[in-house]
């Protein structure tokens, strides 16, 4: 399963409808761009500015990541110019009816390129692109 840094942050920290995200991946292979690996740091240091994740917090959940690429219980798909232009090219298929953010549009581009089953996503752009698109969404 393909899932975007919105989710993963929502497995990775507790917010209100973690649980409900934990369901749906279970039992899946988790793939992701490799844009999450700075995406979930960022994700990560914004949680502890705005109070919700102590330094040592941030830290367990850091390590833990880190392990779980080590582990391959998280995958990270490179990007090259392939998925770069395909990105461009999407944005411009949902334009105007969804204004796909760049980053957005490089992770359902890396997830159109594989056979990772449904996308799983809490972003509500790349869910109406998705649909445009006609990929499969997790849920």
């Amino acid at each position: 399963m393909y899932i975007d840094t919105s989710v993963f942050v929502k497995l990775y920290t507790r917010e209100p409808d973690s649980a409900e995200c934990e369901k749906v991946v279970a039992g899946h292979r988790l793939v992701s761009s490799e844009l999450l690996y700075t995406e979930l740091w960022s994700a990560l240091l914004a949680k502890e500015r705005h109070g919700q994740l102590t330094p040592e917090a941030r830290q367990r959940v850091w390590q833990l990541f880190e392990i779980h690429l080590l582990e391959d219980a998280v995958e990270l798909i490179e990007l090259d110019g392939v998925v770069i232009r395909e990105a461009a090219e999407m944005i411009a298929r949902v334009h105007p009816m969804v204004p796909l953010r760049t980053l957005d549009a490089i992770h359902l581009a890396t997830f159109a390129n594989l056979d990772a089953g449904p996308l799983f996503t809490n972003d509500r752009r790349m869910i109406d692109a998705a649909r445009l698109l006609a990929l499969p969404l997790a849920r």
